[in-house]
């Protein structure tokens, strides 16, 4: 190419090779530099750069700059190809363009919004956002959403302006989440409720509290139900002999013999009757062994405080879904009690020992010492096993590995009496060896490898399953360490939310006090003759219902945080739903606006409710933080939208997006802030994002962030499959 035909074009020689790229001569003996980045468009080209311009390698460049007394700065890639040619033919002034910040000076920072094409945000601009300094707000790399301000085609200078953050309303027409609904809505639902058309059933309800037998009772007799009562699980067994209900409704902390054990005594001895466990959340989670033992025989759990609907939609779900609900909560204990086994690194390591072995099975068997209790965390191969003969394993060389950490190695088993509760699980197997796992853990466990043929073992082999032993430590260790992470983070959770939930409760009581004394005086009115009374009596009475229903919904919307997880048929909205009502009163304190984006048709998911909650709390609590803390004079806002991508033989995927208008995240960040301990605020734990990955990725998802743009907001995505 002939420099005359452009006068940007210089003849240049290299002359040396840096770190920074090429520093080449001009024909008048000028210095200069040609920057990595100015060498060529194509990446895979600057990979080589070095081979491709060696040393006295000459041609022509495209002046860049030049100042007095200073190296030139010239491109290659621009004598290819200039993108000024033709780049703002379509670009108006007024259209959001995404850069890369590029460089950052005290004076500005200099974006990228195309290759080859940078600009200047100058500092007053930025500082038309922000009191702090352009390095304290910018890094290399991040992302920014700027609008041309001004261009200078000749001198190949473009200044920016910073973008204004999005506004977040909805797409749709729907307004902010943090209501419920008003006493008309909810008279007309209890009303439809109350005529709705229920199967009749005779049932039996057995609870000690007066009030609360009252209220049950009444609503079921309300709903067309056969109703009997009982205050003792002593006095219902007698009338179950007597009269056999369909269903039995059973407080679980009942006097004298506990509703768990009633509960287990029905199952067992009246395999045609419903039972259902009454109970709240925190008493749940005192004897949530004993639960999970009845819902793994078929038991159901209905949680108080009870309001009408709870029991009418139980009783529309007895009808429609019996069989297929007791399939879900088998399921979901299988899937509790075999937590560990979603961990594939545990499943991998179990299939490498038994092929390095030849072993024909692998098992991670796990003894709970409180309760004496032999469980399969995971196995690899096949062989015969009796899974009724688990609970004899207690008895078995099993517990010898797991609790007293015995090294068992039998080639040959004998006719060793503990050996005999090992075969009678499996009854083929005539080797095996035991090896004890030193996790630090409330459970203990042990791996062993089992074979139907006898085999004569080396040293060697005991070396090896040391090992893979230690490994299997490490990874135990590793998901107790997440798991105990999760349950002191939801517990944290509750401490934040708390305080909202008492404020919330108490600007209702007051209302209510109010509201019960004018009714009183009304009522007195009406006694006298005075009938106009009828209508606002019964507006008062509709408000103090509306009123009892959000304090009851806040709290137990508030009581399923402490849940342990179990798989549910969900509606994502109403996940959301309740995720905004209980960040209400933060989002007030912190003048956020929320909005929610509900799905056009209803979307429901098979997962754990109590887990995408706390994913869900805590990506918007951490986006409501950042935010209120970039905008403390108000001003913020958060949107969530949820969306179903449909895909091929893996099902489809719910994603929930999380917007803000905060101060965005740097972009070399968008990993780290979900590693442990990190966090971006002086007074952030570093633990909410890092429990939230964990938390997705057991239910098979992920969080990430999707799009973050400094001073303007970020998007965090939250994904996971759609089961059924």
């Amino acid at each position: 190419m002939n420099s005359e035909n452009n006068k940007s074009l210089v003849h240049i020689r290299v002359v040396k090779h840096a770190i920074q790229g090429l520093y080449v001569v001009l024909d008048n003996n000028e210095p200069g530099i040609i920057r990595t980045r100015e060498i060529s468009w194509d990446n895979t080209e600057i990979e080589h750069w070095r081979e491709n311009y060696p040393v006295n390698w000459d041609g022509y460049a495209y002046l860049i700059s030049s100042k007095k007394g200073e190296a030139h700065e010239l491109s290659l890639r621009f004598v290819d190809y200039d993108p000024w040619n033709d780049f703002f033919e379509g670009v108006n002034k007024d259209q959001e363009l995404e850069g890369s910040v590029t460089g950052v000076f005290d004076y500005g920072v200099f974006i990228e919004i195309e290759q080859g094409i940078t600009g200047l945000l100058h500092k007053t601009q930025i500082q038309q956002k922000t009191k702090l300094t352009p390095p304290e707000v910018f890094w290399f790399g991040d992302k920014v959403m700027v609008n041309i301000q001004d261009v200078d085609h000749e001198r190949r200078q473009i200044s920016f302006n910073l973008a204004s953050p999005p506004d977040l309303a909805c797409k749709k027409s729907s307004s902010e989440v943090y209501y419920l609904p008003g006493s008309t809505e909810v008279e007309q639902n209890i009303e439809q409720l109350f005529t709705s058309a229920f199967p009749r059933n005779r049932i039996l309800v057995v609870e000690d509290e007066p009030a609360q037998s009252a209220a049950v009772c009444n609503w079921l007799r309300d709903f067309g139900q056969s109703v009997e009562s009982s205050v003792t699980a002593e006095e219902a067994i007698k009338l179950l002999s007597k009269n056999e209900p369909d269903i039995v409704l059973v407080d679980v902390g009942l006097p004298g013999m506990l509703g768990t054990k009633f509960a287990k005594h029905v199952l067992a001895e009246h395999p045609t009757v419903e039972v259902v466990n009454m109970t709240d959340w925190a008493r749940a989670n005192e004897v949530d062994t004993e639960l999970e033992e009845v819902q793994a025989q078929g038991g159901k759990l209905l949680y108080k405080p009870l309001l009408p609907e709870d029991l009418a939609n139980y009783l529309l779900y007895h009808q429609d879904h019996g069989k297929f609900g007791k399939n879900i909560e088998q399921n979901a204990q299988s899937i509790h009690s075999k937590k560990i086994n979603s961990k594939q690194d545990i499943h991998h390591l179990l299939s490498i020992c038994r092929e390095r072995l030849g072993m024909e099975a692998v098992f991670l068997f796990s003894l709970e010492p409180a309760h004496r209790r032999v469980g399969i965390v995971d196995r690899s191969g096949d062989i015969n096993v009796n899974r009724n003969a688990i609970s004899q394993l207690i008895y078995s060389p099993v517990r010898d590995v797991a609790e007293d950490e015995e090294t068992l190695f039998n080639g040959e088993i004998g006719e060793r009496k503990r050996f005999q509760y090992l075969l009678e699980f499996t009854p083929d197997v005539s080797a095996c060896i035991g090896i004890p796992i030193p996790a630090k853990s409330s459970f203990k466990y042990a791996l062993f490898a089992m074979d139907r043929h006898s085999k004569k073992f080396s040293n060697e082999t005991k070396i090896y399953m040391e090992g893979i032993a230690l490994a299997m430590s490490a990874t135990l260790d590793q998901i107790a360490l997440k798991e105990q992470a999760a349950q002191i983070q939801r517990t944290a959770l509750m401490g934040i939310l708390t305080s909202g939930m008492i404020h919330e409760i108490n600007n209702l009581v007051s209302p209510l006090m109010y509201t019960s004394n004018h009714l009183r005086k009304g009522f007195s009115r009406f006694e006298q003759g005075n009938t106009s009374e009828s209508e606002n009596l019964k507006n008062e009475i509709n408000n103090i219902e509306r009123d009892i229903r959000q304090i009851i919904n806040t709290v137990k919307i508030f009581g399923r945080i402490a849940k342990k997880p179990q798989v549910e048929i969900l509606k994502v909205d109403e996940i959301i739903d309740n995720t905004l009502i209980l960040l209400n009163h933060l989002r007030k304190r912190s003048k956020i606006k929320i909005h929610f984006d509900p799905p056009e048709r209803i979307m429901l998911v098979r997962n754990q409710a109590v887990t995408l909650e706390q994913i869900v709390l805590n990506v918007a609590l951490n986006a409501i933080q950042q935010t209120a803390e970039h905008r403390p004079e108000g001003g913020g806002a958060i949107c969530i939208e949820i969306q179903l991508i449909e895909e091929d033989q893996e099902g489809a995927t719910c994603r929930i997006l999380v917007f803000d208008n905060g101060p965005g995240i740097h972009t070399v960040l968008w990993e780290k802030i979900f590693e442990m301990g990190y966090s971006t605020r002086q007074d952030g734990s570093g633990i909410g994002l890092f429990v939230s990955r964990n938390l997705i990725e057991e239910i098979g998802g992920k969080v990430y962030v999707a799009k973050s743009h400094i001073l303007y907001g970020s998007v965090f995505a939250l994904e996971f499959p759609v089961k059924f």
